[in-house]
């Protein structure tokens, strides 16, 4: 299935927003996170959250310009399993670590980025070969490592090692 241009546009747009959104909450969450790991952390996640934003920008104004995709320089998508889901949402515990707050702010990322991913990854598959595709793989893989170092650092704070 290939996407026609409004439900790219639309595709576009809530990318967008979920990337502005992921943006404020990481900042907020960098703001209220007393570790200096898990501060550096979320101001890291806050600054790729940026970059994607501008990139779906670009993309947005190329869109609604010519109708098309337009090549992003250096974009280097990797093979990803768009079949895979990241992880079921019913296997992240509930257990409270050390910092409540902490835990459920790692829980509130961990979501947003499967929904990130889930939105790229279906965005991908519904998409022909080219930048449009490319741009969505390389964002796919983006939110899957997100997901990844989220969950490294939820299990460490569960385990009572700390943020990593």
């Amino acid at each position: 299935m290939t996407m026609n241009k409004d439900q790219a546009l639309q595709a576009l747009s809530q990318a967008l927003k979920l990337e502005q959104d992921g943006k404020t909450f990481y900042l907020k969450a960098a703001a209220e996170t007393v570790d200096a790991k898990g501060k550096a952390m979320f101001l890291s996640l806050a600054d790729d959250e940026t970059l994607h934003a501008e990139m779906i920008q670009r993309q947005l104004h190329a869109l609604e310009g010519d109708g098309s995709y337009v090549l992003l320089p250096d974009l280097d998508a990797s093979d990803i399993d768009l079949d895979a889901q990241i992880f079921p949402p019913d296997k992240v515990d509930a257990k409270v670590g050390v910092n409540p707050s902490e835990i459920d702010a790692l829980h509130v990322a961990l979501e947003a980025e499967m929904k990130s991913y889930d939105l790229y990854r279906a965005a991908a598959k519904d998409s022909d070969e080219g930048p449009g595709k490319q741009m969505y793989v390389w964002l796919s893989k983006a939110e899957l490592n997100h997901f990844n170092l989220l969950m490294e650092n939820y299990e460490a704070i569960v385990a009572g090692a700390g943020w990593v």
